[in-house]
């Protein structure tokens, strides 16, 4: 399985007129160019996304990374460029999806009932 780095559709279509995609393919060589992309691990199966730090600045990723810091404290390499969210994975990916596509109803969801509910068991 290829990584990706999800960007939202507004962020590209400044960065590029040419190119209407919300992600583009990781080139093993661009790991270390910007320090903005945090790797995000996400639930049981640790599947792992390179998101831009930006993206989890944004209000429904800062709630759900809020929530994760209160209930289980804050988990963090010692780069402190990855964070460990105890969510199903599928949850994540549709978030990011939702935001690449420049979905308002992603500023609409109730996170806190959905991360209840998608919340991984101990």
């Amino acid at each position: 399985m290829m990584d990706c780095l999800v960007l939202p559709v507004s962020l590209l279509r400044r960065r590029s007129t040419a190119s209407r995609l919300g992600y583009r393919p990781l080139m093993k060589d661009r790991y270390d160019e910007s320090n903005r992309q945090v790797t995000v691990v996400v639930g049981k199966e640790k599947r792992e996304f390179l998101v831009d730090s930006f993206v989890l600045e944004e209000s429904p990723f800062r709630v759900l990374i809020d929530t994760m810091k209160k209930d289980y404290g804050e988990k963090r390499e010692k780069s402190g460029r990855v964070i460990l969210v105890d969510v199903d994975a599928i949850l994540f990916e549709h978030m990011l999806w939702l935001m690449q596509n420049d979905c308002s109803s992603l500023f609409q969801l109730n996170l806190e009932e959905i991360i209840d509910f998608y919340s991984q068991d101990n």
